[in-house]
């Protein structure tokens, strides 16, 4: 009896998709390939589980904020996201993962997504075709 009004209250759960509107990047560099390899690395080293993004000819990585806030948890009902910054770099073909020394780091191929491929192409637009700095990392409103 039990398992059965619990079957029918599920059938009648509402799915709803409700999928951001807008992107707030607080934040963005651009890695040269090794640099943004080690800085997975890095991560990877620390403890964080890493899972990078390609898409539009780059991989990248983002940092969403948690909507811990009264505002942003308001933003993000309306569907206003913010990330506090995206590291990316240019990777004209996509790989199912990356090697750092005896790291392998996977990534996903996000092409159909529509927000990711979405800020892939943003990215992308404003990419500098080659990172020339000693470090290998440019702020993302840097001039080179």
């Amino acid at each position: 009896m039990g398992s059965e009004e619990g079957s029918k209250a599920r059938g009648k759960v509402k799915i709803i998709y409700r999928p951001a509107k807008e992107i707030v990047i607080l934040d963005f560099f651009q890695f040269s390939k090794d640099a943004l390899d080690q800085m997975f690395a890095r991560l990877i080293h620390s403890g964080l589980p890493v899972m990078a993004q390609w898409a539009e000819g780059l991989i990248f990585i983002y940092f969403p904020l948690a909507p811990d806030t009264d505002e942003l948890m308001e933003n993000y009902l309306r569907g206003r996201i913010f990330w506090s910054s995206v590291n990316f770099a240019l990777m004209p073909k996509y790989s199912p993962s990356i090697r750092v020394g005896g790291l392998e780091i996977p990534v996903l191929d996000v092409s159909n997504h529509p927000i990711l491929s979405e800020v892939a192409r943003w990215l992308k637009k404003h990419a500098k075709p080659e990172v020339k700095s000693e470090s290998g990392i440019i702020r993302g409103d840097q001039t080179v």
